[in-house]
């Protein structure tokens, strides 16, 4: 199956039936599985609690500097894309920290951290460049599709 890439989520049904399964793009399949990167925290994969990163260890912490929390989930990232996403080379990921106001029904507005986490590197088996970007938003943690 090499070449071969899957669409999340994957169709349990179809799998059942035998059905085949959406496919994407190589560039596709690496951001879903960025993605999945870092919505995983570390122990929720049981298979390999070393899966994921530390974004969630800081999702209502008020107290640390946000340029520490920066540091450390820019390092846990770089660390987790290294070790499980052999098909980048020369990776960067970067990271911005700021606040942005949502608006809910319920509560009016209200005031959510928001990181945004832009990765970089190489495609090893074309050497294109690559770019993915993320946000999340912490306290609860919650995401926005780019």
């Amino acid at each position: 199956m090499k070449n071969h890439f899957y669409k999340l989520p994957f169709s349990l049904v179809g799998i059942m039936q035998k059905k085949d399964h959406r496919t994407c793009s190589l560039e596709q399949s690496i951001a879903q599985h960025l993605h999945l990167i870092i919505t995983t925290a570390y122990g929720e994969l049981s298979m390999d609690e070393q899966f994921g990163c530390c974004i969630w260890e800081y999702d209502f912490d008020n107290i640390t500097s946000s340029h520490k929390i920066k540091e450390f989930i820019r390092e846990s990232l770089s660390n987790a894309i290294l070790r499980y996403e052999k098909r980048l080379g020369n990776t960067r990921v970067e990271l911005e920290i700021g606040q942005e106001e949502m608006a809910s029904q319920k509560n009016g507005c209200r005031v959510k951290k928001k990181i945004t986490i832009t990765i970089t590197g190489w495609l090893n088996a074309t050497n294109e460049k690559f770019i993915y970007e993320d946000a999340i938003f912490t306290g609860p943690l919650s995401y926005q599709l780019i």
